[in-house]
């Protein structure tokens, strides 16, 4: 699957106030201008729209439908949001603020679209009091792999060429015990028993990891399956939780397109395991780049991974 993982630099024309938690302000201001960048007919619901097939909104913020076992299925987005300055709120004129974006599959041939819209979504503001012209900003730079890919005079982008991320396979050989910490650096949301979890176990880590693959792979119309996978199942499961510092935090975000509030709280911390977690650090390795749980398009899910010790 392609993979790139952009960092937008922006710098401020005016004074702001942003939010706390910056992805779902990002995210919507994203799908805002970049629905004035692409829609023709301005029609109010894509599903109708007889441009749905080939038009780059739906494609990008909407979801492709897929085909699969009967029925008509929304595929993922193919991108994350990555905020930063997480708790800052308030900003002066001059001051400068980053965001990265991570970009999967058919996405990564969209780069000029993303640049587009959040240099239009600069020269109408963001965060609060934007209609009186506070939150301003100028998309100063992109960078890819520490190097510059826009041309801000000219609004042009050098095309990146993204890396191709390979699919981890269980090490089955990597014996001994080993101990690490999985930081969950924003909220982690997902569900067990249809439910909202509070609780981390690491063979549920595992399966959030193998249901992001499975879904970010579906976007190539690829299969992920692991013959094996009982096996691995079994082998996470005899993996314990020796330290945990997780708490529930919640937000609240208003969606402008579904014109509702929703609830996006998740476990947020730190957890430590230990067992024989070596055959698996290259799952816990591709978490760090794709999120794990749900609305990753927000930038929730995001991990880190520290190895602390081999027992």
């Amino acid at each position: 699957m392609h993979y790139l993982s952009l960092t937008f630099c922006c710098r401020l024309n005016s004074k702001a106030s942003l939010s706390a938690y910056k992805g779902s302000m990002l995210r919507g201001t994203f799908g805002t201008h970049l629905k004035k960048t692409c829609c023709t007919t301005r029609a109010s619901d894509c599903r109708q729209c007889v441009l749905r097939d080939v038009c780059t909104y739906p494609a990008l913020f909407v979801g492709r439908p897929a085909r699969g076992e009967g029925r008509l299925d929304s595929l993922t987005l193919p991108f994350c949001l990555v905020p930063e300055d997480t708790g800052k709120t308030i900003y002066e004129e001059g001051e400068r603020f980053s965001f990265g974006v991570r970009l999967f599959s058919y996405a990564t041939a969209y780069v000029p679209y993303f640049a587009h819209a959040f240099a239009l979504a600069g020269r109408h503001g963001m965060g609060r009091r934007s209609d009186t012209c506070q939150g301003t900003f100028d998309l100063v730079d992109i960078v890819c792999n520490d190097t510059s890919i826009y041309d801000r005079e000219r609004q042009r982008v050098a095309m990146p060429e993204p890396c191709e991320l390979e699919l981890p396979v269980l090490d089955t050989s990597a014996q001994g015990t080993q101990r690490v910490r999985v930081l969950l650096t924003t909220p982690c949301r997902f569900k067990e028993g249809n439910r909202l979890s509070g609780d981390l176990p690491f063979k549920t880590l595992f399966l959030l990891i193998v249901r992001r693959l499975r879904a970010l792979w579906a976007l190539d119309g690829a299969s992920v399956s692991y013959d094996n996978f009982r096996e691995m199942m079994d082998m996470a499961e005899s993996v314990r939780t020796v330290e945990q510092d997780l708490s529930w935090k919640d937000w609240t975000r208003y969606s402008s397109r579904q014109k509702t509030y929703m609830q996006l709280g998740g476990l947020q911390g730190s957890i430590v395991y230990e067992g024989r977690i070596a055959p698996f650090l290259p799952f816990l390795a591709m978490a760090e780049k794709l999120h794990i749980g749900k609305q990753t398009s927000f930038g929730l899910g995001e991990t880190h991974l520290v190895l602390e010790a081999s027992l």
